[in-house]
C-alpha cells in the first residue's frame, strides 16, 4: 500500500495551527490505514459527485482533545490502481464556509 499526500497539505495545517495536535492526529490516522485498509479502517465514506475519480471522506478523531470525531477533523483522499492513495485535503468542520467551497477545493487538487 502506497499513501502519499497531496503538495499543499501544509496549507490546510496553517490553516489549523490553532488546533494542538492536527498533524499528530494525521499521522496516526495514517498508520492504522496503513495497517487496517480502505474496508476496515473505521469512519469511511466515498464522497459522491467526482465521477470516475474514487475519491473517499474520513473522520479522524483529534489526539490530545477531549471531542468526538464529528468535531474532528476530515480528510479527503484519492484511491488508485493497485492500493494507492493520495490524500487531498486535511480539514476541520467550520474551517470553510460551505460544502461547495470544499468540493471546489477538491476539485481543484485534483487538476
Amino acid at each position: 500500500m502506497l499513501l502519499k499526500r497531496h503538495c499543499e497539505i501544509e496549507k490546510d495545517f496553517k490553516n489549523l495551527k490553532r488546533f494542538p495536535a492536527s498533524e499528530e492526529s494525521m499521522e496516526a490516522w495514517e498508520r492504522l490505514f496503513c495497517l487496517k485498509g480502505l474496508r476496515e479502517t473505521p469512519g469511511i465514506e466515498q464522497y459522491p459527485g467526482f465521477g470516475t475519480n474514487k475519491i473517499f471522506k474520513a473522520r479522524i478523531i483529534p489526539l490530545k482533545e477531549n471531542c468526538g470525531k464529528s468535531k474532528g477533523y476530515r480528510l479527503i483522499f484519492q484511491c488508485f490502481k493497485n492500493d494507492e492513495y493520495l490524500i487531498l485535503v486535511f480539514s476541520r468542520h467550520g474551517i470553510y464556509g460551505s460544502e461547495q467551497e470544499l468540493i471546489n477545493l477538491i476539485k481543484n487538487r485534483l487538476g
